[in-house]
């Protein structure tokens, strides 16, 4: 099931489903997801539900990563209000219940946590000491608890021979009792209540049992309700920056802000529901998705989180280039491309792309005591790669895999990155002083793009160029980025064929494929919609001055975003979602989009 909302401060971070039950919880890197589900049941007069199967309204509060659920049921409303702390690792609940005729209402809180990423070994237990209910293993500790005692409480087994979990002893309105638990484990505790009552409930992280307890005396000094005040009010005072803008770019910014994490990294995705395809998820850090991430916030102002993006990345260079992906702890992520001794297994672009975010981001800052650590130990170092791997007869780069990461050869994209890389490059250099590296790069950057003029055929560019010299023609929405990144001339009649092409054959349900018959994730006889390639496309458009046009395809993303605000990475012809939501990328293109419609330039 997609994810509606996601929230977090860098150290806790947490997605919901469209019935507010909560999917995954990262702690304290979005590493492993500790959680397989955390639901809210209602048992009122003898009748009970979670709610999975109640017609729930979901949304962030205005201007915050704080989010809210309403239920009803058996005439009883409920209100919960969830809140990721702004410094801490505690998830603040307020529960607001509007029970007009005193009815029996007990209210669960089912938590079903695969610790470390797994059920094995985990302990689930009734704390007495602390009236609260626990889950651990080895580092990672979790407490809930609330501000008025629990009704009822038991913790079982799940997932194993004839155990289907606790969650089923709800469902009568009676808990068992049982106190611990350990292995392949759950537990649920229950409030009752008899009245209208608006209550507090709190989920604390810690390294250990010391950790939690200490965290817990703090929610208890400040109270839940004070931690959810001071955190809205942080994220309404985060958006200053972009205060002239439109809503959905203020929520498009505090959900890449909520995906960024405190050593820097900044994951693609965190939505596990991927897994069911390949047993493996998005979340990785791709530099090609942080880079756009990056200059989105550049834009807008934002120095800091892109800081860290930086120091992230410092140490991971492998002689002078990037692996494919890599974990948000820094290590090498899993790979499906093969390893070989004539090419190099990666994604060149998304070294080229980390210099031009370099750039963009110090021209609009000129932090220079922050860049001049990076410019000997990773500019210069990924510059002199990005010179060296280039084929001599065509001065375009080497065969690696395009920015898709399903073919291995000379694109036109990484091509256009390699350019502005090397630019971006030279101009640092000059900067520095060295003129002769300044030339050394920019002689290299125009051996690139003389090249480019090789994929150009017949009315469009084509996408690949193969060792073997044959050319791969497809339509590829990521050709449109000849002028986004300022490498062609938005008039340039070139550019302005592409992008008819692009339009007509891509064209799918009011948005834009990636690339004609493309296959990943479809189901219908047409490819899937992605918003970036949309967004590209009213890029294009506005960059030729044609902002109306420009606007359409802006307004069909608002159109198909869910009414959070969350992006998804692509959209069916029938109006399903079938990858993960958020997608970082989605929310960073239309940050960029929002802002050349408002500017003019990238």
């Amino acid at each position: 099931m997609t994810r509606y909302v996601i929230s977090g401060n860098g150290k806790l971070t947490v997605l919901y489903d469209s019935h507010f039950v909560l999917r995954e919880l990262y702690y304290p890197l979005a590493v492993d997801n500790h959680l397989h589900q955390g639901r809210t049941g209602l048992w009122v007069d003898g009748k009970f539900s979670w709610f999975d199967n109640l017609d729930v309204k979901t949304n962030y509060v205005r201007d915050s990563l704080s989010s809210w659920a309403e239920v009803e049921f058996q005439g009883i409303k409920v209100k919960i209000t969830d809140t990721v702390d702004m410094a801490y690792e505690v998830l603040a609940r307020e529960i607001a219940l509007t029970n007009v005729g005193n009815k029996d209402v007990r209210i669960f809180f089912h938590w079903d946590f695969h610790v470390n990423g797994n059920d094995v070994g985990d302990t689930a237990l009734f704390d007495p000491l602390t009236a609260s209910m626990m889950h651990y293993k080895r580092d990672k500790w979790f407490m809930f608890k609330c501000d008025v005692p629990f009704y009822q409480y038991a913790t079982g087994y799940k997932e194993m021979g004839r155990f289907v979990g606790t969650w089923k002893d709800a469902e009568d309105g009676e808990l068992s009792g049982n106190p611990i638990a350990q292995g392949s484990v759950d537990s649920v505790a229950g409030v009752r209540l008899n009245s209208s009552s608006v209550f507090h409930c709190w989920l604390v992280c810690g390294s250990s049992y010391n950790d939690v307890l200490n965290r817990n005396s703090y929610v208890n000094r400040k109270t839940p309700r004070e931690l959810i005040r001071r955190t809205d009010n942080f994220w309404k005072a985060w958006l200053v920056k972009a205060s002239d803008y439109d809503e959905v770019v203020k929520r498009s910014a505090l959900i890449i802000m909520a995906h960024w994490q405190n050593n820097g990294a900044i994951p693609a995705a965190l939505d596990t529901d991927i897994m069911r395809f390949n047993k493996d998820t998005y979340n990785y850090v791709w530099h090609r998705d942080s880079a756009f991430a990056a200059i989105a916030l550049t834009l807008l102002g934002y120095q800091e989180p892109v800081r860290n993006l930086f120091n992230f990345t410092k140490p991971l260079l492998f002689n002078g280039c990037l692996f494919q992906k890599y974990t948000c702890d820094g290590h090498w992520g899993s790979t499906w491309h093969p390893w070989s001794t004539k090419t190099i297994s990666i994604q060149e672009d998304e070294t080229a792309l980390m210099l031009y975010t370099a750039w963009h981001h110090f021209s609009k800052f000129k932090d220079v005591d922050f860049i001049k650590g990076f410019y000997a130990p990773s500019i210069k170092r990924a510059a002199d790669f990005l010179v060296t791997y280039r084929d001599e007869g065509t001065g375009l780069p080497l065969p690696s895999y395009d920015l898709w990461e399903e073919r291995l050869g000379t694109h036109f994209f990484t091509s256009l990155t390699v350019y502005i890389g090397l630019v971006s490059a030279a101009k640092f250099a000059e900067f520095f002083g060295e003129e002769n590296l300044r030339d050394k790069y920019m002689s290299s950057a125009n051996e690139v793009k003389e090249g480019l003029s090789k994929f150009y055929v017949n009315d469009h560019f084509a996408r690949t160029i193969y060792e073997d010299g044959s050319v791969d023609k497809t339509v590829d929405a990521s050709s449109l980025f000849a002028s986004i990144l300022g490498v062609f001339d938005p008039k340039d009649p070139r550019v302005i064929s592409n992008r008819s092409v692009v339009e007509e054959r891509l064209s799918v349900g009011g948005g834009i494929a990636r690339y004609e018959n493309d296959m990943y994730l479809r189901t219908d006889s047409q490819p899937n919609a992605w918003f970036i390639t949309t967004l590209w496309l009213a890029q294009q458009y506005s960059l030729e001055g044609n902002k109306e046009r420009a606007k359409g395809y802006l307004d069909w993303v608002v159109s198909k975003m869910f009414p959070t605000g969350v992006i998804p990475e692509q959209v069916s012809p029938g109006g399903q979602y079938p990858s993960v939501s958020p997608l970082v990328w989605s929310h960073a293109e239309l940050i960029r989009t929002y802002y050349l419609q408002a500017t003019g330039r990238l």
